[in-house]
């Protein structure tokens, strides 16, 4: 075990003599930005490019519902709020019909608390509406 510790402090003591040096000056003027939902939990659970538009993009969010973005990620609105459940495990986009889209609800990944689904929805007008489809006991 000795050894190890002492090739483990050689290794990285090696290691830390070629590191770069960092220039703090030049992260002055950057600051915290929002740029996406947050929330307890709100862990991003799957993300879908549209294949008409690289800037439209949707991601569904553990316990926060499904958002998109217009603009490549720099804003985001929410487009599920009036739903039964804002738990997201699954979105699909039409690749021939850009305003189609799935919304699988229920996280595969819980955590500390439980985000179980209420089923699929569709909505077929880029989200403005949607409609339950099945699957209600997922």
């Amino acid at each position: 075990m000795m050894k190890f510790r002492l090739l483990f402090l050689f290794t990285a003591s090696f290691l830390f003599s070629f590191s770069q040096e960092i220039d703090f000056d030049l992260l002055e003027g950057m600051s915290v930005r929002s740029i996406g939902p947050a929330a307890m939990s709100g862990r991003v659970s799957c993300i879908e490019v549209s294949s008409f538009d690289k800037n439209s993009i949707y991601i569904g969010i553990a316990s926060v519902g499904v958002w998109h973005s217009s603009n490549g990620g720099m804003s985001w609105e929410p487009i599920f709020d009036d739903q039964p459940t804002q738990n997201i495990g699954a979105i699909a986009l039409s690749p021939v019909n850009p305003d189609l889209i799935w919304a699988g609800t229920g996280e595969g990944n819980p955590r500390n608390s439980q985000n179980s689904g209420v089923g699929v929805f569709k909505s077929i007008d880029g989200g403005r509406t949607w409609s339950f489809k099945g699957l209600p006991n997922s």
